[in-house]
């Protein structure tokens, strides 16, 4: 048959313009017959612009019958020489053309088109189903479109997939999107898409800008925090979780999600078994037990396991987080790739949690584990730690955690074993947690004798140690050497501090020391000793001390000894003497230091 054939008649082209809009400019128009029921077909025009395919009936006027836009294309296939079926969202159709090279050509279009719309995005991806027969047309049509040069456009080309994205739900194209894309992420080289960068937009504005990270080889992150979304940015959410190939990172904080949203991104999961999702934070969200639970079902799939998982204020149980633990230990991946792990802010006491501790005690990658605000039993989560690796643990954070009171004094030596063994801490939070003498000992004692680790943080805050606590940090501190920032603020320490500054001030490794809300029953008459050994540190000459926190302690005119000292320090470069109530002659006191002070930062 011959080519002029299929060409559509002027008088019929211009009734197809005048359906479609004139303002669409369209590349390629064809006479087709429409297959119906049985082998019966009908006269229709198919025409295709740079973003959307029109099938038209072929009278006058002419009238839109199917329109859809390439993106929404479900699948392509070409079963016989002159035959072209094609799934969209909405809709299907069967189609006979006058030879296989008009079908090709209208193919290869359509993946030239989206080749311009989805840089670096195969057309056989961006459409999910392509087959041709016989499988040589598709290879050669491959080809074609291995060797179409694109432009790809600043941050992988989201301008024109934007553009199109926007044509497709039938939003408007806003250009300040495509100006904060295409100059500030771009200049900041940013993978990252952040939802507050828009959200004085409408939230269907919202839903295009984050349907394009469904076609994006650009952004693998999406990020929010402290901005609820709505119902239809939720959905979009989940579809691009569940048909992204370069999603990698999804941080929705304090989002306004409830326990059915998790249910449904456990389904988004389990529709995409090669997603590229690693990193879930989706904390500050009351997702419950059931939500963790479904989502946990999946983490046990996934192939890659998962890098970073935050869960913090979830409103979990021992429950819940006993099943989320059953599931990670189901995945052979996880052990591997899990580096960070962040529970803190669940109530998670009780006897309830064997999952959870065997979890930590099986060989894994962990280098963060935070469970703060917990009254989780501390000792347990040690012990347990203990047995699994303890290779990778950099930071461990147990503030307000709980260490069981026993009937017997001693603490399990797993305890001191722990901390004596630990390859890489560099990190320990216990503020808030009642730590008996014997622990505090224990501690000190394990990272004293622990030949691996260097430059630790440890905040003991807030832990009740009071003079039996005193006692025991006098008896330990000098001689340890691996200790770099001290906090033992809000400890009712009060006079005792004046022996324990001697005993801190021999210890040649703590560079920063916090030791507020210390000085609140301490009598005036013993302020001044303890005020005199804290200068007395702060002017040694190789004093190894930067940094200097009183911090909240209501010293009043009393804190000018300390102001007083600061003229001759040579080695402080920061102090804070907040919530202190020095007034103007502080004030002044200050101003007069800080006149020959040359260290102060």
């Amino acid at each position: 048959m011959s080519e002029e054939v299929s060409e559509v008649p002027k008088e019929l082209q211009e009734s197809v313009r005048d359906a479609i809009g004139r303002k669409v400019k369209l590349s390629l128009r064809r006479r087709v017959k429409l297959e119906i029921k049985g082998d019966k077909t009908e006269n229709r025009v198919l025409a295709l612009s740079s973003q959307r395919a029109y099938l038209l009936t072929a009278r006058i006027p002419a009238k839109v019958e199917h329109a859809f836009n390439y993106l929404e294309v479900q699948g392509i296939a070409c079963n016989k020489p002159t035959q072209l079926s094609v799934e969209y969202e909405r809709g299907s159709f069967s189609l006979k053309l006058l030879s296989t090279e008009e079908v090709n050509e209208v193919v290869g279009h359509i993946g030239n088109c989206m080749l311009r719309i989805c840089p670096g995005l195969a057309p056989g991806k961006v459409m999910k189903k392509l087959t041709m027969e016989p499988p040589e047309r598709l290879t050669a049509l491959q080809a074609l479109w291995d060797d179409q040069a694109v432009d790809t456009g600043p941050c992988g080309g989201f301008s024109q997939m934007y553009r199109c994205v926007c044509d497709w739900l039938g939003l408007p194209y806003r250009e300040e999107v495509q100006w904060d894309v295409d100059t500030i992420y771009l200049s900041q080289d940013s993978r990252e898409l952040n939802l507050q960068d828009f959200s004085h937009l409408e939230n269907r504005d919202m839903v295009a800008i984050i349907a394009v990270l469904e076609f994006s080889q650009w952004f693998t992150k999406l990020s929010t925090k402290d901005y609820k979304l709505s119902a239809d940015v939720c959905e979009q959410i989940l579809r691009v979780v569940s048909r992204s190939a370069r999603l990698e990172e999804l941080v929705l904080d304090n989002a306004g999600l409830k326990t059915d949203f998790a249910q449904k991104l456990a389904s988004s999961l389990a529709h995409h078994p090669n997603s590229a999702l690693t990193t879930i934070n989706l904390s500050n969200n009351p997702l419950e037990d059931r939500g963790i639970i479904s989502l946990g079902g999946q983490f046990a799939k996934l192939r890659i396991g998962l890098k970073h998982l935050n869960f913090s204020k979830t409103s979990l149980s021992p429950k819940g987080v006993n099943s989320l633990c059953q599931s990670l230990s189901a995945n052979p991946s996880i052990p591997s790739s899990l580096v960070h792990l962040d529970l803190s802010g669940n109530v998670l006491r009780g006897d309830e949690m064997q999952h959870f501790y065997h979890f930590l005690a099986q060989p894994n990658s962990l280098v963060t584990l935070d469970l703060s605000n917990t009254d989780c039993a501390l000792d347990q989560v040690c012990s347990a730690l203990l047995r699994g690796t303890l290779q990778h643990l950099a930071v461990l954070n147990m503030s307000k955690s709980v260490f069981p009171h026993r009937k017997s004094k001693d603490v399990p030596p797993s305890f001191k074993h722990f901390f004596s063994s630990a390859f890489s801490l560099s990190s320990v939070n216990l503020s808030g947690t009642k730590l008996p003498p014997e622990a505090l000992k224990a501690l000190l004692l394990g990272l004293a004798s622990n030949p691996n680790i260097k430059e630790v943080t440890l905040d003991l805050s807030c832990c009740e140690l009071r003079s039996g606590g005193s006692q025991i940090l006098e008896g330990c501190i000098a001689e340890i050497p691996n200790i770099s920032s001290l906090d033992i603020s809000d400890n009712g320490l009060d006079s005792d501090l004046s022996t324990l500054l001697v005993w801190l001030a021999k210890n040649r490794s703590i560079r920063h020391l916090s030791l507020g809300k210390n000085f609140t029953n301490i009598k005036s008459k013993n302020l001044a000793p303890v005020l005199d050994n804290l200068v007395q540190m702060i002017q040694e000459e190789d004093s190894p001390l930067t940094s200097l926190s009183l911090a909240d302690s209501r010293l009043k005119s009393d804190l000018t000894i300390v102001l007083n000292a600061l003229g001759s320090n040579s080695s402080l470069t920061r102090l804070d003497i907040s919530g202190n109530a020095m007034g103007d002659m502080g004030a002044k006191m200050l101003a007069k230091a800080l006149q020959i002070n040359t260290k102060l930062r």
